[in-house]
This record gives C-alpha cells, structure tokens and sequence, in this order.
C-alpha cells in the first residue's frame, strides 16, 4: 500500500510497540518534568516536547531531572523574561523561607539561575551552568538570559526583604503593638526571618523583557554607597555582552547570531554574607574567558548563501556620516560592498535590530567600559585597517614570473594612510619573505608569488582582528574583574557561578580544521555530561551499597583516544608541522595507518579523497577535508610582517604584534609541538574542565526545532537527532532511578533530631533516643528517625512492594525527588511555630504589664461608668427578686439618685 507504514519490533524491548500516554478523549498528557512520564522511550519524549512546545501556550522549557532542555523558540514569549518571572523564580526558590521544590514550578532557565545561586550562598560552593546544542539552538541567548538573572539577584532580595519588614512591623494601623513590633523584626533579622512572613508571588502576565536587559538605573543621591558600587558592577558586567556579540558574533546559514568563539564567563559574588542566618550576596564583578575565535571568517564567508563576517564591520558601516569622517575620511559614503573581506550584504536586520541600531548599542557599551576618545578612535581605526587589507590585489610581476606586485595603488595608499605605516614598506612585507640559512645564520629575501602574496596579507588581517578581540576581552575584564573593580573582598577570594558558551556541534558540507577543532571541545563535553549523570553516580551507587538497575548509554572515551592520545589526531597533525615538508595529505596517510584498530572510531568503509577523512563522533559521521591543516594548526605569520606591523602609528596594532615578537622569541627556545594552535586549545580546554570540575554543574540542553527558523514548529526527524546526541533518554531514565539528594547521617542528626528534641514528634519515644546515638547505632536511630518522618511519600505498586523516600548507603542517606524537601518543609515549619510563640510571648507580656497598670489606676471617669452599669443591672433585676432584697432597694437607689443614674430619669 502507497501510504503504508513498517514499524520493526525488533526496535523496542520486547518485540512490543511503545505506549503513550493519553486521556479519555485521545489527547496526549504532557509532563513539564520528563521523569514522571510513566511509559519511557524516545518517541514519548519526542511527543512531550512536540506538545509543549506547538501547544497553545507554546511551552519552550521542559525539566528532565536536573537537566533543563530548552527548545529555540524564535519569538519573545510575552512575560516569560520579565522582571516579574525573574521575581518570582528568586522568591520560590531562594529567599522565601519555606522555598518551594523546583518540581512545582513551572521548568524556567530561570530555575537553574536561581538553584546555582542557591548553591553558593547556602554551601559556599562555586556553580557552573554548562549551555550546550548545535549552532542555532539558542545557546547565546539563553546565556544571556541566566547571566541577566544571576546579576541582578540582589535587587530580588531587597524587595522582598523589604515587603517581610513592613509586614512584620507594621502590627496594626494605630501603631499599638510597635515595641512589639520592633522585636518582631530583631527576631526577623537576628533568628529566623521566617514566614508569618510571606511574600507574594510574582505575577508572570506583566510586560515583556528581553533576555539582554540592561542594568536598571541607580540614583546615586538616594542609594548606599556599596549598591551604588554594584549597580555600576552590574551595568558593566552586562553591557559586555552586546560586544563580544559585536566583535565574535557573525550570521550564519544556520543563525543569524552565531558565535564564532566560544567563552566561559565567571561571574563573581561577594561572599560577606554567607554567615548569616538567611545568607545572601551581591555581585562584585566576573571574567571572561574566550576559545578558538574563528579567524577565518574575517576573509571568508559564504556570502553566496547570506552569511555574513563578524557584525562589527557592518556596524562601523552603518555608522553616522559624520562618525565615519570622524574616524577615517576612507568610510565616507561607504557600504558594505566598497570592501571585499565584507562584501554584499542581504540584510542589515539581526534578531530585529538594524546595523545602525546595534552601533549605538556598542559605542554605549564600550563607553561603559571606559573605552573612549583616543582609545575608542584606535580601536575603530584598527579595524578600518583589516578592511582596507582586503581590497589590496595582487598580480604577478611582469618582469619575474616568480614574483608580484601590489596592483591596486589607490587602495595601497589608503592602507598607509590608516595604519600608519610606509608604503613602501607594506609592499615589501607582503611580497617577500625573509629565508634564514642555519649553517651560516644568513638571512636573504625570497619573491612570494600573488597567491602566496595575496594569503600573507589575509594572515596579516586575521592577525590584527584576532589581537582586537583579544584587546577588547582584556579590557573588558578590567572594567568588570572584582579584583580591580570591588572593595570588599574576603581575603582575596570571591564565590564563582560560570556561565560556559561553548559552539555547538558542527557538520558542514565541507568540515575543516575549525570545525574538527569545535567537535573536540564538545566531545570534552559530552565526557563531562555522561560522566556526571551516568558514571559518578553510578560508581557512587556501587561504593554506598546501593542497588541501581543497568542503564545503557553511549561512552566517547574511544573518540578522545583517537583526538589525544599518542598516535591521535592531535600527535600525528603536530608531527607533521614539524616535519621540513610536512603536508596535508601525509597526515591523512599517518592517521589511517597508525589506526588499523577495528574499535578506533575513524571511518574506513567509505571512499574519500586523499585529503579527506572521517571520525564516528558521539552525534554522528563528520567528514574532514584537510586542506590547509597544517598551515592552520601552525598558525605561522611572515617574520617580515611583523616587523612591518611594530611600526604602525596605531598603538593597538603595534603593541600587539610586539608581543607577538617577543612570543616569537620564546617559541623559538622551546619545542615547536607544544606551540601549535591545537595544542593551545587543548591545554585551554584541560584548564576548563578543571575549573568546571571543582563546581556543582548544572546542565542546559539547547534544542533546533527546524532548519527554517519558524516559531513553534517542531521537526521531528531534525529533533530527535539531537536528542540522541544530547543522551536525553538515558538522562530520564537515570535521573528516574536516581536519587536527586543525599545527606550524611551526622548531618541529618545534626539538622533534623531538633523535631523529636522540641517535642514536635514526641508520641514516638525512640526520636528523643536519637539525639544521644551512639556511632554503632547511628545508622539504625537514622533510619527509625526517616521512616516516620517520610512515611507519607512511601509509595506501594500494584504487587504490594513498598518503595520508601530514602535509601541508607554506607556513608550516607540518599532521598528521592521531592523527600528532602519534605523535611525541610517540616524543619522550616517548625520556625514558623518557633517565630510565633516567640512573637505571640512579647505581645502577651506587653498586653499583661498596660492591663496591670490599669488595674491598678483606673480613670475616674472609668469608675464612675463602671458602678453605674453594676447598680443599672442590679436595679432592673428588683422586681424579680424576693422581698428580703426589696428592702435593700431605697438603699441602693438614695446613691443613684444622688448621682443621676438613669434609672432615676426613667421612674421619674
């Protein structure tokens, strides 16, 4: 049949189609957690997504376990990054007292800001929030929108400290209770702080805010001194963002802001606070810190299928008239097309700001940054000067077949003019090349001919740009480090939360070293993801004594093998840099023989070039052409324009390239291999991975819906292959086995035997027995203590089996989603009945001393009222009485008569 369709039951355990599940009439039932799905398997996640995300409300967020997977939405969903969400994620849960499980929430990324800056103020630990996907999937964005929220937590605590005080003091109206209410709030600030307290939750519905807020405005006159330092912190830490979009961003086929780099920016927090009884801290400044800028884009793009070079020179083009004039009398009346490294320009709209918009936005933020007048005018000629670069042609010289010539004089003289350097001398830099005989130690020039002539010049160009943004990552960490920017600091140290955006995964028509490069990296990360989902925790399993059922996942420790280790990629590639006349298509011959193993995932079934090959990566087969390899893994510039280059007038670009002298220098006493782009990279990713070691990693998972970049539309085909890279089945099934929390037994004494020592649970007699445990009975006393404690959250199957909250391991207790959050509830709800004894004693003791000193000095006023309404009722009570008591009336009515009582007008 035409429409028919095979399903191969092999596929699935059992030999059995898969559930969904599904209510009465049919409609598929989402979860925002992926680990309460209760039919587990590829397709059901796949439809969760598909559902959330082109449902009515058009849900991009989705929790799995700890792991947030955020689909691109391609749109600004009204609300979901307004200041109001960035409230409510901070007050439910951190600074409520009672916060609430994240598994009640709605999945947010600003849920994984808020636990990371949980983590730190409450353990001290350094966080890291890892943001990974492929280009397109909103890596960029996302990490702007988490660095956004991390920077401003501090505003969040103010309000709601703020509207906790006003409550607790504020007692009544008429201010009857103020003493009271001043001990209130001592108990507030000094003991608890805890919740008759309650904020309100923060309302989503209210104005939309991009991810990439500015720093709200500060009032100098109106503000402490150390907020005034923060504020400004904050406004310079996030203005760096649109910069480093400008100088590393550049549109490709796949996203209009690519990153052409990748950073992992340490945002830093002052950790005065941390002692107190409910910790806080502000931000005191961060660090950037940037990988394996793509170079090669500053002379090449694929213009032909509306890619673009890196945003800044389209900005500079788009700049006032006058600006232009001011900068260079070159960019009056210039566009795009007038420079070849630009080129023809589709669009001049990016995520929907024009060139001409996002220019202000950058001259604002450098001028943030203190880059400004002389300094700003270097930069922005330095970068005039990489575009004049690329309208120099060349042509072989007429008298010298060997040789060229500079053809394109007018443009010759421009680049003089801008760069500040002698004619003369840039067309001897760039057509010859100085050759150094060792025997002799003679140096003599060769003639390049226009090609080679035509590649030195566009080294010379990627050299200058790649020391700009190199420049500019420098000065921005000036202007934001805590060490040059915060006064306070505790001994020098301040607490980390990292905010890693690293390239996604790349596999291209043609992949080159670049892309080979950028696929290392994000196998190293991958490492890092199956490690602490899958092996930590299993291995920790193992060594408690816990019994966890196998999970099957994919390890790539076979892949880095072939990338590192000896005889890999990485030692072949530098033994042939080395070699005299090493080439491209050596180094494809080396790789394949040396790695005959069967098991080595390079593939060999397939026909490829001689200077092609192919790697089995953890998201599939990626094809490399190797050409121009070597030469970009040595990364050689000509001795003979660097010293052209010390003599520009344009301090930036001199400065640089003396450095780069010096450097020079250095390698030339050490070993060649350890100098090698590659090699660099490595070793910056080795000092990565420690860094984010020492951390508590939270994992962000970045999902392309479609190639088309339209909203709400989710590919499936396009999907799932993502999925399966990411390992976002084996994460749902691990996170659903898993056990979320755990805690040592010393430390559950230490934080919860007060319940049974308060008496709060004083009907079970063993719970005051676990307040004097022995070592020996330490483990015995805890487990008594937890099974009453989390009874409720036991659940029994179908088959009678019982499944508790908590397992016990050998060195610790280990709790299940949702159960240490149930003793915390209990713990913190017990402040509560603390707080409000305590509250309710100071209230009692102020009513009881005015009852007192009333008591004893009435008002004569009072009295008089008070004797009257006594001898009222006795009065209107005669005609019952016997008739002994009706003699006692003219005794008792001659004293009201005297004084008036009404009874008396009434008779009268």
């Amino acid at each position: 049949m035409k429409n028919a369709i095979t399903v191969n039951l092999s596929d699935y355990p059992k030999q059995t189609l898969p559930l969904m599940e599904v209510d009465l009439n049919g409609t598929p039932i989402t979860h925002m957690d992926m680990t309460n799905i209760p039919y587990l398997h590829e397709a059901s996640i796949l439809y969760n997504l598909k559902e959330r995300y082109e449902g009515r409300d058009g849900v991009p967020y989705t929790r799995t376990g700890d792991i947030i997977i955020a689909i691109n939405p391609y749109r600004w969903i009204k609300g979901l990054y307004a200041q109001a969400a960035r409230e409510f994620y901070a007050e439910q849960l951190v600074w409520r007292a009672n916060p609430r499980a994240r598994t009640q929430l709605p999945p947010h990324l600003y849920e994984a800001s808020a636990l990371a800056f949980k983590g730190l103020i409450m353990g001290g630990q350094d966080q890291s929030i890892l943001v990974s996907g492929e280009s397109g999937a909103g890596k960029t964005v996302a990490v702007k929108i988490l660095m956004s929220h991390l920077a401003t937590f501090h505003e969040s605590r103010k309000k709601y400290n703020d509207e906790l005080l006003e409550d607790a003091i504020s007692n009544d109206d008429n201010g009857t209770y103020g003493i009271a209410g001043s001990i209130v709030s001592w108990v507030v600030r000094s003991l608890l702080g805890v919740s008759l307290l309650r904020g309100q939750q923060g309302s989503m519905d209210s104005e939309e805010d991009r991810g990439d807020l500015e720093a709200p405005p500060s009032e100098p006159d109106d503000e402490p001194e150390e907020m005034q330092q923060t504020n400004l912190i904050v406004k310079r830490v996030l203005d760096s963002n649109p910069l480093l979009e400008a100088f590393g961003n550049a549109k490709t086929c796949r996203n209009d802001n690519s990153s052409r780099f990748s950073k992992y920016v340490k945002l830093q927090f002052h950790l005065e606070y941390l002692s107190r009884a409910f910790p806080s801290c502000h931000i005191a400044g961060s660090r950037c810190e940037t990988y394996l800028l793509e170079k090669s884009r500053v002379v090449s793009h694929a213009s032909k299928i509306g890619e673009r070079t890196f945003h800044i020179f389209y900005q500079l083009l788009a700049a006032p008239e006058e600006f232009k004039a001011r900068i260079w009398s070159g960019l009056e009346g210039k566009d795009a097309s007038s420079f070849n490294y630009v080129g023809h320009n589709d669009t001049d709209t990016i995520e929907g700001l024009t060139d001409a918009q996002r220019w202000r936005r950058t001259i604002f933020a450098l001028e943030i940054l203190g880059v400004r007048d002389d300094k700003l005018m270097t930069l922005l000629r330095a970068l005039c000067a990489v575009l004049q670069l690329g309208n120099l042609t060349f042509s072989a010289d007429p008298t010298n077949d060997d040789a060229s010539v500079i053809s394109s004089k007018d443009e010759l003289e421009k680049l003089s003019n801008i760069i500040g350097i002698p004619s003369d001398d840039i067309v001897q830099a760039l057509t010859h090349r100085s050759v150094t005989v060792a025997a002799d130690d003679t140096t003599f020039k060769v003639h390049m001919n226009s090609e080679q002539a035509k590649d030195t010049c566009d080294a010379f160009a990627k050299e200058i740009y790649s020391n700009i943004f190199d420049w500019l990552v420098g000065e921005i960490n000036d202007a934001t480090c805590a060490e040059n920017n915060f006064e306070k600091s505790p001994g020098g140290r301040f607490g980390n939360i990292g905010l890693l955006d690293i390239f996604g995964f790349e596999c291209f028509e043609v992949n080159q070293f670049e892309q080979l490069c950028i696929n290392h990296a994000n196998e190293k990360l991958q490492q890092k993801f199956t490690s602490d989902i899958f092996c930590t925790v299993k291995d920790e399993y193992d060594a408690e004594g816990i019994v966890l059922r196998e999970i099957l996942y994919t390890d790539n420790t076979n892949i880095l093998n072939l990338l590192e280790k000896k005889c890999g990629i990485i030692d072949l590639l530098n033994e042939e840099c080395v070699r005299p006349r090493g080439s491209d298509t050596g180094f494809v011959n080396k790789l394949y023989a040396h790695n005959k193993d069967p098991d080595i995932p390079l593939v060999r079934n397939r026909r490829y070039q001689r200077h092609e090959f192919a790697v089995e990566h953890y998201a599939g087969i990626v094809k490399y052409d190797a050409s121009m390899i070597v030469a970009k893994n040595m990364d050689k510039l000509s001795e003979d324009v660097v010293e052209c280059g010390v003599k520009s007038s344009n301090e930036l670009i001199r400065s640089s390239l003396k450095a780069r002298k010096r450097d020079k220098q250095e390698k030339n006493k050490g070993s060649l291999i350890t100098n090698t782009v590659w090699t660099k990279f490595k070793a910056q990713l080795g000092s990565l991975m420690d860094c984010i070691g020492q951390t508590k990693t939270r994992y962000v998972r970045c999902i392309n819906p479609n190639p088309d970049k339209t909203p709400g539309v989710l590919d499936l085909k396009y999907s799932v292959f993502q999925l399966r890279c990411a390992g976002i089945v084996s994460a749902v099934t691990m996170s659903r086995a898993a056990f979320p929390n755990r805690l040592t037994y010393q430390h559950i004494l230490e934080r919860f035997r007060f319940l049974a020592e308060m008496g709060i649970q004083k009907e079970k007699n063993f719970l005051l027995d676990v307040m004097k445990s022995a070592d020996a009975r330490e483990k015995q006393d805890v487990k008594a203590l937890l099974s009453y404690l989390l009874e409720p959250l036991e659940v029994v199957s179908n088959s009678g089996e019982i499944t508790k909250a908590f397992v016990c391991g050998n060195t610790r207790v280990y709790f299940r989603a949702g159960a240490l959050e149930h003793l915390e509830s209990e713990r913190l709800t017990a402040y509560d009945r603390f707080a409000t004894k305590i509250q309710s004693r100071v209230r009692r003791n102020k009513a009881v001393q005015e009852y007192r000193v009333l008591a004893k000095n009435p008002p004569p006023k009072q009295i008089r009222r008070r004797d009257g309404l006594i001898g009222s009722i006795f009065i209107n009570m005669m005609p019952f009485l016997p008739i002994p008591f009706l003699i006692m009336r003219q005794v008792v009515s001659f004293p009201l008569w005297i004084i008036g009582h009404p009874f008396r007008r009434r008779r009268s």
